[in-house]
């Protein structure tokens, strides 16, 4: 090797190591502004193997950081619906040493029919991700749980465990179960009667346990509201298109109670896998949009990442909201 192309190739490496070494780990915490306080929003990711790796680094950028709370809306993973998929990302998140609350998706149940996720009946598969995640639905996953109201303490909505509320800092919080896949409406072999009847039903319960957050939040003199679910409903889309009527009446119902309380309100969730934040509903009773509802939708595979929400309790546009996702080439 002459004198030149040693050079080169000592160059070469010099610089590979120094990308390996300055982007190793995840990326430093951002501190909280004083007077605010952070939380967590993530779904729709990993659904390969190299994306397991990249969630990693996600796993551990939230660890760095100071959040109220960790947010999953869904989507933990692509397929198998198997037990033992949903016990590892049990782990991963009970791993954490912040609060986590999760809101299924349709991967975790609703899409468990197709051959590649197992074949599975859907409803089958709610129960046993019930069974697993929400074994007790007063209190979060993570490292330092948090204490919840859970809509299963109503007879009436019993089944419904995984829809939560908390407060922090002045604000509400809820959970509502809203999935993709046409809200649990796509055809597929073997569907019966009841999977149709349970569609009705979940989405009822959605909008009771909707309405009582904003209830609750108007009793106690909330700040802003926050709602995190899995799917996107088609706000965007003229009232009666036909993929956003699956998910009514509990848009109209959000039209309503969002108009009532006239403070900040955020919704958060994910499903099209594209960081977006927005102001997309209109009101169908006015023509007008709902200039206090924010809508947030997280980043999602191959976009594996999450979104950082800085609050600012009290204030007239109280969110912040600040997009990590990982480098795609990026495995360490």
């Amino acid at each position: 090797m002459n004198r030149r192309r040693l050079v080169i190739s000592v160059v070469l490496v010099g610089l590979l190591a120094f990308v390996y070494f300055s982007t190793r780990g995840p990326t430093p915490p951002t501190p909280n502004p004083p007077g605010t306080f952070s939380f967590a929003v993530l779904g729709d990711a990993p659904y390969y193997a190299w994306e397991e790796l990249q969630h990693q680094i996600v796993l551990d950028e939230l660890e760095l950081n100071d959040l109220s709370v960790v947010i999953h809306i869904g989507d933990i993973f692509w397929r198998p619906c198997t037990d033992e998929f949903y016990r590892r990302s049990l782990g991963w998140y009970n791993g954490l040493r912040h609060p986590v609350v999760l809101t299924p998706g349709d991967n975790e149940w609703t899409d468990c029919w197709e051959p590649g996720s197992g074949a599975f009946a859907p409803l089958e598969r709610l129960a046993r991700l019930r069974e697993i995640f929400y074994a007790n639905p007063t209190r979060s996953l993570g490292g330092a749980p948090l204490a919840l109201e859970t809509q299963g303490a109503d007879e009436r909505f019993g089944e419904f465990v995984e829809n939560a509320r908390w407060q922090h800092a002045g604000l509400v919080f809820g959970t509502v179960h809203l999935v993709g896949s046409w809200n649990g409406l796509e055809d597929f072999e073997g569907r019966t009667n009841e999977d149709g009847e349970a569609v009705i039903e979940r989405t009822a319960a959605a909008e009771a346990w909707m309405r009582e957050t904003f209830a609750a939040a108007r009793s106690t003199d909330a700040t802003a509201v926050v709602l995190a679910f899995h799917a996107n409903p088609g706000f965007e889309e003229p009232a009666d298109d036909s993929y956003r009527r699956t998910y009514e009446p509990f848009i109209e119902a959000l039209e309503e109670e969002a108009e009532a309380f006239a403070g900040p309100v955020l919704l958060v969730h994910g499903d099209d896998h594209e960081y977006t934040v927005d102001h997309p509903l209109i009101r169908r009773a006015s023509g007008r949009p709902l200039e206090n509802l924010t809508r947030m939708q997280v980043p999602g595979s191959p976009q594996v990442g999450w979104v950082r929400v800085t609050v600012t309790p009290g204030a007239a546009e109280p969110f912040a909201f600040e997009s990590s996702v990982v480098p795609r080439w990026k495995y360490w």
